[in-house]
Formats: C-alpha cells, sequence, structure tokens
C-alpha cells in the first residue's frame, strides 16, 4: 500500500512539473508549439505542408530538453518507489559500514561477475519486446494496404457494384479501422457514437447489437455481404468479386494477428528471471561499492537503479504495442484521406467530414 501511494504521488507530480516546464521551455527558447509525445503531426518540409501524417518525433537537437525531463518522466514514475527502496537500502548500508562494520571492497567479484550477463539478458528481452512492436506496426501496414487496395477496385467498379453500394463499401472501410482501435487500445466515446451514426446504417447498429462476433470481425462480415450482393455484369467478373471478398478476409487476418500479439505475453518465467537478477544486482550493488565510495554509494545506486530497471520497464511496455506506443491514429487518419478522394469521385455521401473526431481530423 506504501509503494502504491508513493509511486501515485510521484506521477501526480510529474504531471504537474511537465505542465510547469513546457510553459517555461517555451517561454524560454522560444518554441513555437507546444510538441507533446502524443501528438500526430502533419510533416512540413522548408515550409511546404507534405501529405503523410506521422507521430511526433525527437530530433538531436532536442538532447537538452530530454535531459531536463527525467524528473517528469513516465518511467521514472513507474519505478520511482524501486529507485527510492534501493536509495534507502545503499544508506543503510553506509550506515551498518561506518558505525558498526566495516565491509571490504569487492568491486573485482560479486556484481562485477553478472554485469555482461545482465547486459546481454537486458538486450535480449528488449529485442524481443521490440520485435512484437514492430510486428504490430506491420499488421496496421498491412490494415493500411488491403484498405487502400479496396478503395481503388470500389472506383474502379463503381458503375458495376451501383454509387450506393460503393459509397457503403467505403463507409465500412473507415469503420473497420476505427473500430480495430478501439478492439486494441479501449473505447472512445466521441469516435464510438461517430462511427454508429454516420458509418453504419441503423439496421448494421441493431445486428451489431445482437452479434456474438467483435465490432471489427462484424464489419468485416458486412463488408463481404456488401460484395456478395453486387450483380455480376459489365467488367465485373466473378473473378473480381473474389478478389474484393479476399481483401476484406485480409482485414479479418489482421484483427486475429493483432489479437495474438494482445493476448500472447511473452513467458513470465523469462520476465521474473530478469526482474530477480536485476534486483539481486543492485541491492548487492551498495555492498561491494561501500568500501571505496561511502556515501556517494547512494546516489550511485540510485543511477544504476533507474538505468537497468528503466530498460526493463520500457520492454514491459512496448511489449504490448497497441495501447500507447503504436499511433493508431495515424493509420486511421491515413485511411480516412485515402477514401475522401474515392468520396469526391463517387460524389458526396451522406457523411459531414467536418463531424469527424478531433483525433482524425488534419491539423497543420
Amino acid at each position: 500500500m506504501f509503494v502504491a501511494n508513493l509511486n501515485r504521488k510521484y506521477l501526480q507530480w510529474s504531471k504537474q512539473c511537465k505542465q510547469r516546464s513546457r510553459g517555461m521551455w517555451t517561454s524560454t527558447y522560444g518554441h513555437k508549439q507546444d510538441r507533446r509525445p502524443d501528438e500526430i503531426l502533419i510533416r512540413t518540409r522548408k515550409g511546404e505542408v507534405l501529405p503523410i501524417p506521422q507521430a511526433f518525433r525527437y530530433s538531436s537537437n532536442d538532447w537538452l530538453r530530454i535531459l531536463m525531463d527525467i524528473p517528469t518522466s513516465e518511467t521514472l514514475g513507474r519505478i520511482a518507489s524501486i529507485v527510492i527502496s534501493n536509495m534507502v537500502w545503499a544508506a543503510a548500508v553506509v550506515l551498518f559500514h561506518m558505525h558498526i562494520y566495516v565491509i571490504p571492497t569487492v568491486t573485482s567479484t560479486g556484481p562485477g561477475l553478472l554485469k555482461s550477463a545482465l547486459g546481454y539478458l537486458l538486450v535480449f528481452r528488449t529485442n524481443a519486446a521490440y520485435h512484437r512492436f514492430w510486428e504490430g506496426r506491420k499488421i496496421w501496414q498491412n490494415v493500411v494496404d488491403s484498405a487502400r487496395k479496396l478503395t481503388r477496385y470500389v472506383l474502379l467498379f463503381r458503375e458495376e457494384l451501383g454509387n450506393e453500394r460503393a459509397i457503403h463499401a467505403l463507409q465500412l472501410v473507415r469503420a473497420f479501422c476505427l473500430s480495430l482501435k478501439h478492439h486494441l487500445a479501449g473505447s472512445d466515446k466521441e469516435e464510438e457514437d461517430f462511427l454508429e451514426e454516420y458509418l453504419l446504417t441503423p439496421e448494421e447498429v441493431e445486428r451489431l447489437e445482437k452479434s456474438r462476433l467483435s465490432k471489427p470481425m462484424f464489419i468485416v462480415q458486412l463488408l463481404e455481404e456488401v460484395v456478395m450482393s453486387a450483380n455480376i455484369k459489365g467488367i465485373f467478373r466473378g473473378e473480381d468479386r473474389l478478389r474484393l471478398i479476399n481483401l476484406a478476409r485480409e482485414l479479418g487476418s489482421a484483427v486475429a494477428a493483432c489479437e495474438r500479439i494482445v493476448q500472447t505475453p511473452i513467458p513470465l518465467n523469462y520476465v521474473r528471471h530478469t526482474s530477480r537478477l536485476i534486483t539481486l544486482w543492485c541491492l548487492t550493488l551498495p555492498v561491494a561499492l561501500v568500501g571505496e565510495m561511502e556515501w556517494l554509494v547512494v546516489p550511485v545506486t540510485a543511477f544504476v537503479t533507474w538505468a537497468f530497471f528503466s530498460i526493463q520497464e520500457i520492454g514491459l511496455s512496448i511489449e504490448e504495442p497497441f495501447s500507447s506506443y503504436l499511433k493508431l491514429d495515424v493509420f486511421c487518419r491515413t485511411i480516412f484521406q485515402d477514401t475522401e478522394g474515392a468520396f469526391a469521385a463517387l460524389g458526396p455521401p451522406e457523411l459531414d467530414i467536418s463531424s469527424r473526431p478531433s483525433a482524425l481530423a488534419t491539423t497543420a
């Protein structure tokens, strides 16, 4: 209970300090805008707006700001109790060394024997987590690719499909990307209302409420039904309809691939062993260095604990990439932008684009 309260208070203080530091940084260094890691930006080059949206990125010129943001770091906030506990332990070791028993310096043995093994273990752990992050990124790229192919095919066969059916298919493509985002990262009330009010018909919303399928899989089923309802005529043949259905099924496969990442964590034995080894190594470090450093061992222990446990915490965070590290709004906005051109070619749908949720609205 004490540790939980400590973490909670630190996170609250961290947020307050971060808000103050943003204003102070902007006023002192004259930044044109307050950039945040969770922002979605429109790329620019020499004043020209580029069409590809992207998530926020740091540059080498941000080194000072990154360094000053250490006290307000979210990662530090999650491991604050561990760092403070190890500092208290290191201080107790110093007091024991100065007043009870003189502990000899053992830098050549003890923790020194395990530092290479510990480094390799953390590298393998982080690489495994990053592989899951990159796999999630590739899955969403496949979603964007399939959505673009569907959009092109709908435009190609718009006369054979009919204008109303083509617009309906494009609305379902948009609905799929939003529903998959909510399925993986949690619902957003504004976007949920937008999806049910503008992208799905009342009959489809009623069927969705009664269906046992997840929302993205249900929308894939609706998309297949729309394609199957098209008559084979003109240049639209049975193979073309099958190709469209296969593209819809690729979207369904993406849902299953994302669920595989969410439902399958890295083996717990591996995670537990890494945590135990780091903890024991950090606890024995003051014992090994106190004879040589005395009170300096307290800040050294804090720094080493922060360094190693931050690497572990980052690995644990990116292990499930859809929660925060993959900016799914970027992919959803890309699909929305791609379908806007198709809607312009088909004629204005019964959809107010300006009423889109703010997360998907274009910003300069």
